[in-house]
């Protein structure tokens, strides 16, 4: 009988420190829909991402750029660092301007985008502060 008593007593524990909005069967369907709705927000907008690169690497003017700043936004996706990037863009036949970019960069590559570093870009035609490092 001991070893009910000890359930029921890590029962009545655990219940005591799980948050009120969690208890119950449908607090935890709550927590899970939540959870779902939000991984398939981030997983869309990883779509729209992708999507976007995609068509800027087929469609988008062919640059290059010189970071001048490198900043971690201290998110990460799949252990790879989303950095922000000031860059100064030089496209053809345009005067150079700057930009402020967000993009997922490997690990690797990072000190290949140091101040001072010429990278690569392709820009949106349509919108010249879209783009992506290359």
């Amino acid at each position: 009988m001991g070893f009910f008593k000890d359930i029921k007593q890590l029962k009545q524990t655990a219940d005591a420190m799980t948050p009120q909005e969690y208890k119950g069967f449908g607090g935890g369907l709550r927590h899970m829909r939540d959870g779902v709705a939000q991984a398939n927000q981030m997983l869309g907008g990883m779509a729209a991402e992708a999507q976007k690169a995609q068509t800027l690497m087929a469609t988008g003017r062919v640059g290059s750029a010189t970071v001048t700043a490198l900043r971690d936004t201290g998110a990460s996706i799949n252990d790879n660092p989303v950095v922000e990037l000031d860059l100064q863009v030089s496209l053809d036949g345009q005067e150079p301007y700057a930009v402020t970019h967000r993009q997922t960069i490997a690990r690797l590559a990072v000190p290949g985008f140091q101040p001072g570093s010429t990278v690569p870009v392709r820009v949106d035609p349509s919108d010249k502060h879209s783009l992506i490092v290359a």
